[in-house]
């Protein structure tokens, strides 16, 4: 198993609670490919978790304006994308470890980020100033799963 960062949207956050995200569903995770695009060792596992994050959160950035990740494990097939986006079949609520999400504080930030990547794609998003900043000095915030409402509320 693979732990896989899955962008969503409040609404899919939301909605997943009470039946399964139908696939395909989009993730980021660690694979060979996205050490080798970010110069990281094997040994490097906590920089390339938090990469994968950082890329699951940018995603959500770009689609939905706000950075919410879910994180699950999953089987997945290695893939040759230089990011880690790998694709799940589908999305189950009790296949949530945890919640992944941006501070309220941070909202200032956040949409200046948004404002900055829109149009762009995930490449292109990331070596923007304004993503940059907002990842360097705004860590997303953890949650649990029960903790969703807390989400949902901020």
């Amino acid at each position: 198993m693979t732990v896989v960062l899955v962008p969503v949207s409040r609404d899919q956050l939301s909605r997943l609670r009470e039946a399964p995200l139908p696939g395909p569903v989009r993730g980021f995770a660690v694979t060979p490919a996205l050490r080798d695009t970010f110069g990281l060792a094997t040994s490097d596992d906590e920089e390339a978790d938090r990469t994968a994050l950082l890329l699951a959160g940018l995603s959500a950035l770009l689609s939905y304006g706000r950075r919410l990740a879910l994180v699950v494990e999953a089987q997945v097939s290695d893939t040759d994308d230089p990011f880690g986006e790998v694709t799940l079949s589908d999305l189950q609520w009790g296949e949530v470890n945890a919640i992944f999400a941006d501070d309220p504080a941070a909202q200032p930030s956040v949409a200046v980020a948004a404002a900055a990547v829109t149009g762009l794609d995930l490449d292109a998003a990331w070596d923007t100033a304004e993503a940059q900043t907002l990842m360097s000095e705004h860590d997303l915030l953890w949650f649990g799963p029960e903790e969703a409402d807390v989400v949902l509320g901020a």
